[in-house]
């Protein structure tokens, strides 16, 4: 799998925002080697946002001390995680809490990215075209104090005119790197099922997690808490999302049947991926190829604070059950879990 390593921080909003404005950059050109400068196109740009809203002994001691009833001031129907909520508030009064993980490192691996149509007469624009099977993924990673880079430029012959909503992509997993019982681990969450023939069957279900060691390669399955492990998958790693009624296969550890049984991750046996799609505020006009003078960036950037945002599993912080936090080495799964948000906020701008 091939990776894009990025080298700065960027900063943006978490909402969806749209600036407008011509500019000039360098870009690769549709080529990973390619330092060419680009001064007209379509550029692809992916970032990370490692801004953290509470610290780790923050959050454990207000964890500690915040009872229930204290999110009326919020907007209603809250049932769920969210990241709009404050680490140690329970919204919906199970006895379990609000917290957030920031890694340190954030790894995701897109299998495609597409430009879409906003009508039936525009066609999609494939930025990352589909790699063909999930194993071949193309893998962006995120580090502390990085800002963007270019992940594909796409000149102004390659690109049609027409009107485009939003981008979306096939997702493989998410990749974390963040304390674990007292070390440093890096945890890979899978998003898509690819124990399919025509993925290799690989043996990973929709929610799985597993350690990963520092040459990239898989050392187990996580089990029951954070401190156990399996080399390899079985019934004891079925979480919350309980069975995928399509295929039988059990589901991991994250996500629970509301995020497993959405329509749009209902996609037959051989197609169990996860699909992420954000919509511009308003739609991106692209003109006549001929007609493009400027370079057009849009930068697709992850909100990595909010990567690892969940509730804890109630009861908790007792012998019998130690909660969740993997700081702690804690519970890695309990009945009717729910972890939110099941992807990470994301903003999408247009320069």
């Amino acid at each position: 799998m091939k990776t894009f390593r990025l080298t700065g921080i960027l900063l943006l909003m978490l909402s969806l925002v749209i600036s407008c404005g011509g500019s000039s950059d360098s870009g690769d050109n549709g080529d990973d080697d390619d330092t060419t400068e680009t001064t007209s196109g379509l550029r692809l740009v992916t970032a990370g946002d490692f801004d953290s809203s509470a610290s780790q002994a923050s959050l454990l001691f207000r964890a500690a001390r915040v009872t229930t009833g204290q999110c009326l001031d919020l907007e209603a129907p809250i049932t769920q995680d969210d990241p709009i909520l404050e680490d140690g508030l329970d919204c919906d009064a199970d006895g379990g809490l609000v917290a957030h993980v920031t890694p340190t490192q954030y790894f995701i691996a897109f299998k495609r990215v597409s430009l879409l149509g906003s009508d039936g007469n525009t066609s999609d624009i494939e930025l990352v075209a589909d790699t063909g099977t999930l194993a071949n993924s193309e893998v962006v990673e995120f580090t502390e104090n990085d800002s963007s880079e270019s992940l594909v430029t796409i000149n102004p012959d390659d690109l049609a005119a027409g009107t485009y909503s939003g981008v979306e992509g096939e997702l493989y997993y998410f990749e974390l790197t963040f304390p674990v019982a007292g070390s440093t681990r890096r945890v890979r969450i899978y998003m898509s099922d690819d124990d399919f023939p025509e993925e290799g069957n690989l043996g990973h279900h929709q929610g799985d997690i597993t350690f990963i060691d520092e040459n990239g390669d898989e050392e187990g399955w996580i089990d029951s808490t954070w401190t156990a492990t399996a080399t390899e998958r079985g019934e004891e790693q079925n979480g919350a999302g309980g069975v995928d009624p399509e295929t039988g296969h059990d589901r991991g550890f994250f996500g629970n049947e509301d995020l497993w049984n959405q329509d749009s991750l209902q996609q037959g046996p051989n197609e169990d991926l996860y699909v992420m799609e954000l919509d511009f505020d308003d739609p991106l006009e692209i003109p006549d190829p001929s007609e493009i003078d400027d370079l057009t960036t849009i930068t697709l950037t992850f909100s990595v604070a909010d990567t690892f945002f969940y509730e804890d599993f109630a009861p908790q912080n007792t012998a019998e059950f130690p909660g969740f936090y993997p700081a702690n080495g804690g519970e890695a799964t309990a009945e009717e879990a729910a972890w939110a948000p099941l992807a990470p906020t994301a903003t999408l701008t247009v320069e």
